[in-house]
């Protein structure tokens, strides 16, 4: 299975509050700065729509946003393009790069203490209804892969997979860890 096309979402413990128009101004002055990974190309925001895909980053090979799919605030790197060949490297670059730009915007001036992002609780998806249709077919092969990248970055048992069921929606999983960790403690394993 192709996982290029993946989606990490780290949802939000505290800041469901904060206006999504306050993340605007931060994004653009990331580009200007140079400060996430990739060749980052312009804000776009969908503050308009109910339960939307909020502030975006649109980036060649990714976006970044503070996303409110279905209500749940949360920041999410949308893989697009990546040179990876293996499916273990996709969910590390995807896992990397989420949890360092969600550890970013926590510490911006705006939102500190304000801003936090769950590394506990999140949801992985595949964003390709050609390559991951929904199904447990799909299930079962995201699964094979996601497991053993998790058990190294959160350990074995540590963790619960629920697997999205509603063929309308994208393939994939939300993950409870029983723990909480430190954004940076993750970061240092996926080095």
């Amino acid at each position: 299975m192709d996982f290029h096309k993946l989606n990490v979402k780290f949802f939000a413990e505290k800041g469901s509050d904060i206006p999504l128009a306050a993340f605007i101004p931060v994004f653009h002055r990331w580009i200007q700065e140079d400060k996430l990974e990739g060749f980052l190309v312009d804000v776009t925001e969908y503050t308009h729509v109910h339960h939307g895909p909020g502030v975006l980053i649109i980036a060649q090979e990714a976006n970044y946003s503070v996303d409110e799919a279905e209500g749940k605030r949360g920041f999410m790197y949308a893989q697009k393009r990546v040179p990876e060949k293996k499916a273990e490297d996709h969910f590390k670059t995807a896992f990397r790069r989420a949890l360092q730009a969600a550890s970013f915007l926590e510490s911006e001036k705006e939102f500190a203490g304000k801003l936090k992002f769950a590394t506990g609780h999140f949801e992985v998806t595949i964003n390709d209804r050609l390559a991951a249709p929904a199904g447990s077919a799909s299930q079962a092969e995201i699964e094979k892969t996601l497991k053993p990248f998790l058990d190294h970055l959160y350990g074995a048992g540590s963790y619960q997979l629920t697997g999205e069921k509603d063929p309308k929606k994208l393939a994939g999983f939300v993950v409870k860890v029983k723990n909480n960790p430190e954004a940076k403690d993750l970061l240092t394993k996926l080095k």
